[in-house]
């Protein structure tokens, strides 16, 4: 077979063997042969001259022959002839020496490597007027894809375009940066998840639900008058006959009411409900839709996520209350294992449904061994009560069915249609721009519920919610930032005003897929990192779920926005948006480390759900472990948290006080040895460097300390501690023991300083404060040297107070991030409000933090101040027990303290005032006296007597009164003299001054009481000039205003 193709005036002859197989077949020509036509005078075509090259590999001339014309005739006679172009001479020419032939389409760009493809309408491509094959339109896209920057791994997308729309410059125009992916959503397009109707499952309707009528009404009016597929699966699966079930079938299915079916039916019949989820969100949320829909029923509706004990603005606090007599209760996975450890399980009684929301949390690295131990608790302890597992991203359900003896339901069928777009963008303008246009063209959508399109952006940090929904409100679109780091009460509203469409896109970070349960038509991924990683198939599955509702859209549609050229982690964005795409959900698991495996050997035994050791073989002989059961026991009871007597074993005080703290047992040991360290301060060279930032800021020793810092006496800062004493040491030594368990980490660069230190420096710099690169640039000379005089001034401010160390990898310890934490902890002991200490960071280092964190930051430090107060109750040592609740109380409310001592000098100032009026008003006193005894002298003789000595006991109580008002002023003088320098003596005579004080106190309280009880004119006589004696002592002067205070509201209290 021999290809004839026309090159300008040349005509180019390429044999390539055999046609069978020929088509979309890149053959290579045994030569190539070019000859030219001419016309004679008569007009007659002939051949001038026939060239052959048989090295077509080489475009060199070298290897060119000529041979005589009748031998390219000869060569065409012999070969089936196929002409690549349309030409009249040829086909004249041909006609003329009487060969046959035929037309084809062969691939130009093949040619142009010496090649021949011959292809048909079905396997080419037209690109800039040439039919070009499969192979070469690949190429072609490759080499497009390599010069604009992408990755080459997201080739096979383009291809998929290429198959789906046959045309290669259409491909190509996507790839330009004037491309509009709205207005070409049939490219973006990547998939379509269609709702499956081949499995088909008839529609019950609610109403012949065997239920109470007074529950079914409900489930009514709420829309639910018919059952899903899902329901009714789970229904034929023996929902309402108490069996366990998993339920696994996609967001917006119908999960949660299966619960409800099961769960609310029990509590009607005085059983409990309980519904657990993995995040405060997400159960905030579900109790106040229990509240409102089931409390009309009668039922008690209650929340179980910890307590919240940090009073701040705008946060709820969450009192510890007992749930034994709720009927429903919603909590986190957390809250209800502390209740079992705690051995608070009398509470649970008549326990009739518990619901696991998102079960697939079991295997998450952080929690899943504590969900797995919970349940198995859970069934070993409450053995009749039905447990119902949820989940929308299992791709091995049979296995955790097996592993807790759940009847399993499947329904993978979406509820609503999913349109997945993929876009790639080339900045975060672009970007950004798009997102916008997509917002609004979704927002002018109304589903045929009537419901308009709103929208989820999925971010990977705090700040870019900040900034997108800042730049979304710019632009006049009603966006709201949502994250961990706001108030309670500004999540809660932004929720409220999505749900009422009053917002029409919400930015919230990836990390709360699972806690953020808006109603949105549509989600976009910002970027597809959560945190510092990738997101995980899983993760995407669940973010994925949030576009459409059942109950309020048509359809769902998803927008990837993957930036071209970002990489991290030796990957791109574009790579990881097509594996996420072709991706599948991932088996769970359940992985036991030792350490975790300590921890639920000690909280089942803690529960009593071991008792013996046939029942810890029983417990875990389905549970892949690393190490042997038995062996893990014998160390717990080794380190004294476990007692084995008679064949039973039991938690011992320090075990429970470890296991309510959820304590890792490393952890445990650390606390336990720090407290009965006698060398605890000698051994830290952090606390005596820096003792003036981890001391109470109202201990009476702080301004000293202070002062000796400053003076930077080491003599002195070396016998500092002696100098405090063993009260503030205790209070000292809990406050350190709790900080060493978790430190502050949510700290970053203020925007503006970020800025123009990748300016300066023209690097991209990490927002994260304590990330190793951070620390690097700004302890860095060179750094500080480039930057504007305002943020010099912060960067030496943070190096002046947290990085005056002499730790060996400076600037990458630990005392930066130690000394913010200490500086967090202090501010609130003064009385500071989380958002006055974002403030304060701001303000004087150009740290950004949000109130949310260190609010919950805060509220976890109380948990580890717990932690510590129980292992001090658990070996009896009271006095760290005190100090750490006095922390806690400061900490919690540290405006108790100072509301005290407001009403403790406003009743001083009312007393003054009052003592003024009497001594103004003296001499009247004294006149209305006389007249009144003289008046009443005759009748004072006929009445009773007791009632003459309780007139004269009023007249007199008075002048003792006013005679105790003078004593102080007549001591007022003298004591301000001396407060100067009792502050200093404090330190020296502070152990000596609070033994003599103390019973001094109790004496002169003592011989006061006694001496106004008896009522007698003598006896008060005697107090005052004991007062008055008193009052000239120099050493016992702060003791005696102290006793005087007691009389005068002891003889208040007579007088009235």
């Amino acid at each position: 077979m021999i290809i004839l193709r026309k090159s300008k005036k040349l005509w180019e002859m390429y044999p390539i063997g055999p046609i069978k197989g020929a088509l979309n077949s890149k053959r290579t020509p045994h030569f190539i042969g070019t000859f030219k036509l001419k016309k004679d005078e008569n007009g007659k075509l002939s051949i001038s001259r026939f060239i052959i090259n048989m090295n077509i590999n080489d475009n060199s001339t070298l290897f060119e022959k000529f041979y005589p014309p009748q031998e390219a005739i000869r060569i065409l006679r012999k070969q089936i002839v196929l002409l690549a172009n349309h030409d009249g001479e040829m086909e004249d020419f041909l006609d003329s020496i009487n060969i046959n032939y035929r037309f084809t389409r062969i691939c130009d760009y093949c040619t142009l490597e010496n090649y021949i493809t011959i292809i048909n309408s079905d396997c080419s491509y037209k690109y800039h007027n040439q039919y070009i094959c499969k192979d070469c339109a690949e190429d072609t896209i490759k080499r497009e894809l390599k010069l604009r920057g992408y990755d080459k791994r997201v080739f096979r997308n383009f291809k998929k375009i290429l198959e789906k729309t046959n045309d290669l410059e259409t491909v190509i125009s996507m790839l330009s940066p004037k491309f509009d992916p709205l207005s070409h959503p049939d490219l973006t397009l990547y998939d379509k998840v269609k709702v499956d109707n081949s499995r088909k499952i008839p529609e019950i309707a609610m109403s012949r639900l065997k239920i109470p009528k007074e529950f079914k009404d409900i489930l009514i009016d709420n829309g639910d008058t018919k059952l899903l597929p899902v329901q009714i699966l789970s229904i034929k699966e023996g929902l309402l006959k108490g069996e366990n079930i998993l339920a696994v079938s996609a967001t917006g299915s119908g999960k949660t009411l299966i619960g409800e079916i099961a769960g609310i039916p029990q509590a009607l019949n005085g059983k409990k409900f309980i519904f657990l989820t993995p995040l405060v969100a997400l159960a905030n949320q579900k109790y106040r839709d229990f509240k409102k829909k089931y409390e009309p029923l009668g039922l008690k509706v209650s929340i179980k996520v910890g307590r919240n004990r940090v009073k701040a603005k705008g946060e709820l606090r969450l009192p510890d209350k007992s749930i034994a007599d709720s009927d429903i209760i919603v909590g986190t996975y957390e809250a209800l294992d502390y209740m079992i450890r705690s051995g608070k399980t009398d509470e649970l009684n008549n326990l009739g449904v518990i619901l696991i929301d998102e079960i697939h949390m079991i295997d998450d690295e952080d929690r899943g061994t504590r969900l797995n131990g919970l349940i198995k608790r859970i069934t070993y302890l409450y053995p009749n009560a039905q447990l119902i597992g949820l989940s929308a991203t299992v791709k091995n359900p049979e296995y955790l069915a097996s592993k807790f003896h759940m009847n399993l339901v499947q329904y993978s069928n979406r509820p609503v249609p999913l349109l997945r777009h993929l876009s790639f963008v080339r900045n975060e303008s672009e970007k950004r721009d798009i997102m916008r246009r997509l917002i609004i063209s979704e927002h002018h959508k109304v589903s045929k519920k009537g419901y308009k399109g709103q929208t989820i952006i999925f971010t990977n940090s705090r700040r870019k919610t900040t900034q997108i929904a800042k730049y979304l409100t710019d632009k006049r679109i009603k966006a709201a930032a949502y994250h961990a780091g706001l108030s309670y009460y500004k999540k809660e509203r932004i929720e409220k005003d999505f749900d009422k469409g009053k917002l029409e896109a919400v930015v919230t970070t990836a990390a709360l897929a699972a806690g953020v349960d808006f109603p949105a038509s549509q989600v976009i991924f910002d970027t597809l990192m959560m945190g510092n990683k990738w997101i995980s198939p899983n993760e995407f599955s669940q973010m994925l779920g949030r576009a459409g509702r059942p109950s309020y859209h048509d359809r769902g549609v998803v927008y990837l926005l993957p930036e071209i050229g970002k990489n991290f982690d030796n990957n791109t964005e574009e790579a990881v948006a097509l594996n996420l795409l072709e991706s599948d959900n991932e088996d769970v698991e359940i992985v036991y480390e030792e350490d975790e495996l300590k921890e639920q050997i000690l909280a089942d035994i803690s529960s009593t759900a071991i008792e013996t050791k046939k029942d810890l073989d029983d417990f875990y002989k389905d549970i892949d472990v690393p190490s042997d059961p038995t062996f893990i026991t014998r160390e717990l009871i080794d380190k004294g948290l476990v007692s084995y007597e008679k064949g039973l074993l039991k938690v011992t005080k320090y075990g429970k006080a470890v296991t309510m703290s959820f304590l890792s047992i490393n952890n445990a040991e650390k606390i336990r040895e720090s407290i009965f360290n006698i060398n605890y301060f000698k051994e830290s060279t952090y606390i005596k460097n820096n003792i003036e930032k981890i001391l109470n800021p109202n201990s009476r020793f702080f301004k000293d300390i202070i002062n000796k810092s400053i003076n930077n006496d080491k003599e002195k800062t070396n016998k500092i501690f002696k100098l405090i004493d063993k009260k503030e040491l205790n209070q000292l030594k809990v406050k350190t023991i709790a900080m060493d368990l978790e430190l502050f980490d949510s700290a970053y660069l203020s925007p503006v300083l970020q800025n123009q230190i990748a300016n300066k420096l023209k690097i991209n710099v990490s927002s994260r404060l304590f990330a190793e690169s951070t620390l690097d640039i700004i302890s860095s000379g060179d750094t500080l040297n480039k930057l504007d005089t305002k943020f010099q001034d912060a960067l030496i401010r943070l190096q002046s107070d947290f990085l005056r160390c002499d730790c060996l990898d400076k600037p990458f310890c630990d005392c930066l991030q130690r000394g913010i934490s200490y500086l967090i902890i202090n501010e609130r002991l003064k009385g500071e409000d989380p958002i006055n200490i974002s403030k304060t960071l701001y303000k004087n280092y150009q740290i950004h933090t949000y109130p949310g964190d260190i609010f919950s930051w805060l509220d976890n430090y109380i948990k580890n101040l717990d932690a510590v107060k129980r292992i001090s109750q658990s070996f009896d040592d009271k006095k760290l027990v005190k100090q750490t609740e006095y922390l806690i109380k400061q900490i919690e409310n540290p405006h108790i303290e100072e509301a005290k001592s407001k009403k403790h000098h406003n009743k001083n100032k009312s007393k003054k005032k009052h003592h003024k009026k009497s001594k103004n008003n003296k001499t009247h006193s004294k006149k209305s006296k006389d007249n009144s005894k003289t008046k009443s002298g005759n009748k004072s003789h006929s009445k009773d007597p007791k009632d003459n000595k309780n007139i004269n006991n009023k007249a007199h109580s008075k002048k003792s009164k006013s005679n105790h008002k003078k004593s102080k002023n007549n001591d007022k003088h003298s004591t301000n003299k001396k407060h100067k320098s009792k502050i200093s003596n404090n330190l020296k005579d502070s152990s000596n001054a609070n033994k003599n004080h103390k019973p001094n106190n109790s004496q002169n309280s003592n011989n006061y009481k006694s001496k106004n009880i008896k009522k007698d004119y003598s006896n008060v006589n005697k107090s005052k000039q004991d007062n008055n004696n008193t009052s000239k002592d120099k050493n016992k002067k702060n003791k005696k205003n102290q006793s005087k205070r007691k009389v005068i509201k002891i003889t208040g209290t007579l007088t009235f």
